[in-house]
């Protein structure tokens, strides 16, 4: 690499900037120098974003939920992505959440074309070191649960939200007859769904298989 690399990461959890700072020093010694600036919600991310228009960022990792600036309209580490493609359009971008849900890393992909998304619940540290690497190198890097999600949109086995509600619950070992409790429909229209379910996903055994295969795939 041998340059110089300005960084800019954006979390609320210290702990977790404090270890992306670590992972590129882990690069420093290929590079000329390295500056690493943080920031820990909209407020302080859209402040730094706008005091270093005239130095860029090479390379931001954000994370998606981080307390809003509704003053300037920013709500998520997303609206900071659209902030920096705007000002930075240089500026490498890598996603990190913990959300699964279909419509947030759909809107992600198409919205943001992140250079790096990784999803928390996949990462180790050499996961991580290998997504920031892949990114510093001018590739593009996805981790697991964000590949199965593009794989699923490709063989279009798109679950509905409240498809995914009823299996999270069946994960947490609420019964059939309980789960109209948590999802607002009848009984007999649960199991229709249900039944659509273990179609899409090609499950032709019992509740625990489906969970395991949805598990599999990246749903829950």
């Amino acid at each position: 690499m041998g340059k110089k690399l300005h960084v800019l990461g954006i979390d609320d959890h210290v702990v977790l900037l404090e270890g992306y700072h670590f992972i590129f020093k882990y690069f420093e010694t290929a590079l000329d120098e390295l500056k690493f600036t943080k920031a820990y919600d909209c407020t302080s991310g859209y402040e730094t974003i706008e005091s270093n228009r005239d130095t860029p960022f090479d390379i931001a990792v954000l994370d998606y939920s981080i307390p809003e600036f509704p003053e300037k309209g920013l709500f998520s580490g997303e609206d900071i992505a659209v902030l920096i493609r705007k000002t930075m359009p240089d500026c490498k971008i890598i996603m990190m959440t913990m959300h699964k849900e279909a419509d947030i890393i759909a809107r992600i992909l198409e919205r943001i074309k992140p250079e790096g998304f990784i999803n928390k619940s996949d990462c180790t540290t050499s996961e991580l070191i290998d997504g920031f690497r892949a990114v510093l190198e001018g590739n593009t890097y996805f981790s697991k649960t964000i590949l199965n999600f593009i794989a699923r949109q490709e063989s279009e086995i798109l679950l509905e939200e409240i498809d995914v509600k009823i299996i999270l619950f069946l994960a947490r070992g609420i019964k059939d007859k309980e789960l109209g409790r948590y999802i607002p429909l009848s009984e007999s229209a649960i199991e229709k769904r249900k039944y659509r379910i273990k179609r899409l996903l090609e499950v032709a055994g019992d509740d625990e298989e489906l969970i395991d295969k949805a598990r599999r795939l990246g749903y829950i």
